[in-house]
């Protein structure tokens, strides 16, 4: 009887699982497109600086802040208070071509390209922020002006309902 049993409960479940519409998987989402912004640390002609050397970003918008580092020396990309400022979604190694290698994910604090490496950071700013420090700290890189500054406004990224 057990077998019975087993048998006509594998033979439903074939039927139930052949049966068009009967199952369907959940098609991925896509996550939201972020606003990608741009920045260089050093210069190709080894330019102690960032450029641009002033980065904003709103509150509550999703970025891809791209680091590259053009120059034949490595840099430090530091920026502790945009990791206190905002939430990061995850960092990106790439390769050459622009391929992702390794993704990380945690709070970032600083990042160190060697020359010609980029990584992109995934985050979204969650609190305002005025002149966040941006730094290289490369033995006497910070000295020589390989420094910069971050900015965060706007309204609070998620509001609660108004009370009634």
């Amino acid at each position: 009887m057990q077998d019975m049993t087993r048998k006509l409960s594998a033979l439903a479940m074939a039927a139930w699982v052949a049966l068009p519409g009967t199952v369907q998987a959940a098609e991925p989402q896509p996550g939201p497109t972020p606003v990608e912004v741009k920045v260089e640390l050093g210069t190709k002609s080894d330019a102690l600086r960032f450029v641009p050397d002033h980065l904003s970003f709103q509150r509550g918008v999703y970025y891809r802040l791209a680091i590259h580092n053009p120059s034949p020396q490595a840099h430090y990309f530091t920026a502790e208070a945009l990791a206190t400022h905002a939430f990061t979604r995850k960092v990106e190694v790439m390769n050459a071509n622009g391929e992702t290698l390794v993704e990380i994910h945690g709070a970032i604090h600083d990042l160190e390209l060697q020359p010609g490496t980029t990584v992109a950071w995934y985050f979204y700013p969650m609190t305002n922020g005025q002149d966040l420090p941006l730094y290289c700290h490369k033995e006497g890189h910070r000295e020589r002006g390989m420094v910069g500054a971050i900015t965060i406004t706007g309204p609070p990224p998620f509001q609660a309902p108004p009370s009634r």
